[in-house]
């Protein structure tokens, strides 16, 4: 999976909305009304008991399906228990009823954005900022989109205008170095990152400035200020990850222990058992590796590289129409990477599925000419 540009974790905001007052019979809510129910839901919600939470606010949406608030709610959990595909299908439901709430949109612009999905990511935070121009936050993901996705011009002027108007903007002025280090802008980027690790304690400091060099695939640097961070704080959260990466990237044997380290930090991080996983399945050691992809899917069912490279080994276990589902499954996830789609091609074309490869194949030319005509544009701005 190609860098990405890291932003802050950004935690979904609970939806509230007012309730009518409807009689309800439920386990474990027999005597509650709607109202109740709602409220006893979202208490369990804000305290991080999400199966609780979640059967109630589906108690209520069962018992008044037009109700947005638990629409809202719902997608909230989905998002944060790792289910996307849900929380995408509950935020769009709502936005149906209500298609001008910036919190709903807000809030399904941040799945895209977590599920690597930058184009539907910035139409979503797009429309935000055309209901509320002034929404610092949604300029700032919508720059974080574009920043993703290629279009650095565009998220360099925005990111420029909201450090302006508040240079207190930790976010912004962390996402504009990167900006400036991906516009080929040295000096800019130094001066700004030095500003953003200016109150920052010293790991903390040393993790942002790796994270913005991975993002420039600048990877000794952000290596050295990772292992930094390690010297300073040996169990700073996710420094092993992001070292890992960086060292895979550089296909530096080292990234195998950093990775085993990620993962006895935090057993549950889908991210470390993924990249794990595709580090061993670059080794071609497959028995190593399918395990950790697929327990990397099943912590995070939205993370399409694991089904990539799932796919990839059992194609080499001659496993040929698995590897075309989990293909078929990556390239829902993600319809702008190109090497799902040759993948899929030569899948295809193993079955003797000849106008469906040749069909896969002409989207990765697609995808390549759309790249290709982006650099151009890119290069012809002033």
């Amino acid at each position: 999976m190609s860098a990405r540009t890291r932003r802050p974790a950004i935690e979904s905001p609970v939806v509230r909305l007012p309730l009518v007052t409807i009689g309800c019979v439920a386990l474990g809510f027999a005597a509650d009304t709607l109202p109740q129910i709602f409220e006893h839901a979202a208490r369990a919600l804000t305290a991080g008991d999400y199966r609780t939470a979640e059967a109630g606010f589906q108690t209520v949406l069962d018992r008044a399906p037009g109700h947005i608030g638990a629409m809202g709610n719902l997608g909230v959990i989905y998002s944060r228990t790792n289910r996307p595909e849900k929380a995408i299908a509950m935020y769009r439901r709502a936005l149906r009823l209500a298609p001008d709430d910036k919190q709903l949109l807000m809030n399904l612009g941040l799945v895209y954005l977590k599920q690597e999905s930058y184009l539907e990511a910035r139409t979503t935070f797009n429309k935000v900022v055309s209901l509320d121009p002034k929404n610092a936050r949604a300029r700032e993901l919508l720059a974080a989109a574009q920043l993703s996705s290629g279009q650095i011009r565009p998220a360099l002027q925005a990111l420029e205008q909201l450090h302006a108007a508040d240079p207190s903007n930790a976010g912004a002025l962390y996402l504009l170095g990167v900006a400036y280090l991906k516009n080929n802008q040295p000096d800019k980027a130094r001066q700004t990152l030095e500003l953003v690790i200016e109150t920052a304690p010293p790991a903390k400091a040393n993790f942002l400035l790796g994270r913005a060099y991975y993002e420039s695939a600048r990877f000794d640097d952000a290596a050295a200020h990772y292992q930094e961070t390690l010297r300073i704080d040996p169990q700073y959260p996710g420094a092993h990850l992001e070292l890992g990466k960086t060292y895979l990237s550089e296909r530096l044997p080292q990234a195998e222990s950093e990775l085993r380290l990620a993962i006895q930090q935090n057993p549950n991080d889908a991210e470390a058992h993924y990249y794990l996983g595709a580090c061993l399945a670059q080794q071609n050691r497959l028995d190593e590796a399918v395990p950790l992809l697929e327990h990397a899917r099943d912590l995070n069912p939205g993370l399409w590289g694991a089904y990539f490279y799932l796919a990839k080994a059992r194609l080499q276990q001659n496993q040929i129409e698995t590897a075309i589902s989990l293909l078929q499954s990556a390239a829902a996830m993600n319809p702008d990477e190109a090497s799902i789609y040759y993948e899929l091609g030569r899948a295809l074309a193993k079955r003797g599925r000849t106008a469906e490869a040749a069909k896969a194949m002409a989207r990765v030319r697609e995808i390549k000419q759309q790249n290709l005509q982006r650099e151009m544009r890119a290069l012809q701005k002033p």
